[in-house]
């Protein structure tokens, strides 16, 4: 069932990544293998740079031809010498905007490339559990600073008063710019053509590979514009139920049971 596939695009965080946070032995093997068949394999993530550098360290993912899609589409970086290749991102004026219509229920966080920032001196529970997965620290914005680069925006509380703003605001937010919500805690704010999907597009344009000749795997509502943008879509059985709707493929084996794994045997290696 290969296709012709060229570049297949992967998910980290309930994909690739086991509930530990690990790439199993497995996982690893398959992708040696289809770069040993020359296929591009892109990591596609919200996480920024900072959050998931020693996984490429890991995978073995850093030479000339390797690439990654990061903070939820923002910015396509060159995973050899971590340089930026597309970005479209925000700017401290957009947070200062969105800061006016949060209320004290809700606080700001901020990613860029390397760093995380909040508006917050007590920071909440929800983007502390984010920053300890990413193993980055938290430091006070200066909101003096309108130099201070912004790739992406979370707006992190309480279910209800996430519930509250998402219905107060979420259309209007969208005429300026793109908004997911992968958790029910966090709702992300992004450049208007910040998307996994756009940032697909834009980098197989880069490598020259149709669109159709690619494979996208993920789990979650922040997948969901590149697991249209693919000619081929697919999630692990952990998936949500609204991505197992949309794809071609659905693995019987969750992201603990090497689902990645099972999805590529089946479209690179069965006989």
């Amino acid at each position: 069932m290969e296709k012709n596939i060229k570049l297949v695009a992967i998910d980290l965080d309930g994909t690739l990544l086991n509930s530990d946070k690990k790439v199993s032995r497995k996982n690893f093997e398959i992708i040696k293998k289809l770069r040993v068949k020359g296929i591009f394999v892109v990591i596609a993530t919200g996480r920024p740079l900072g959050g998931f550098s020693w996984i490429l360290d890991d995978l073995e993912l850093n030479s000339d031809d390797d690439y990654s899609i990061t903070n939820t589409g923002s910015l396509i970086i060159k995973n050899k010498d971590k340089s930026d290749v597309s970005k479209k991102i925000l700017s401290m004026e957009d947070y200062l905007n969105l800061k006016k219509i949060i209320n004290d229920k809700l606080q700001i966080g901020i990613y860029n490339k390397y760093n995380l920032y909040s508006n917050s001196e007590r920071v909440n529970k929800h983007f502390l559990f984010e920053s300890e997965i990413l193993k980055m620290p938290i430091e006070k914005i200066d909101e003096k600073d309108m130099s201070k680069r912004v790739d992406r925006i979370t707006i992190t509380g309480n279910k209800d008063a996430v519930d509250e703003f998402e219905k107060n605001y979420n259309e209007m937010l969208l005429k300026t710019y793109q908004t997911v919500r992968n958790v029910p805690e966090v709702f992300e704010v992004l450049h208007k053509e910040a998307d996994k999907g756009q940032a697909l597009k834009r980098l197989c344009k880069i490598l020259n590979v149709d669109l159709k000749s690619t494979l996208a795997i993920g789990d979650s509502n922040n997948d969901k514009t590149m697991l249209n943008m693919a000619g081929v879509s697919a999630t692990c059985g952990n998936g949500r139920e609204s991505v197992k709707e949309m794809v071609d493929i659905v693995s019987n084996y969750s992201n603990d049971e090497d689902g990645v794994c099972n999805i590529l045997e089946k479209i690179f290696f069965a006989n």
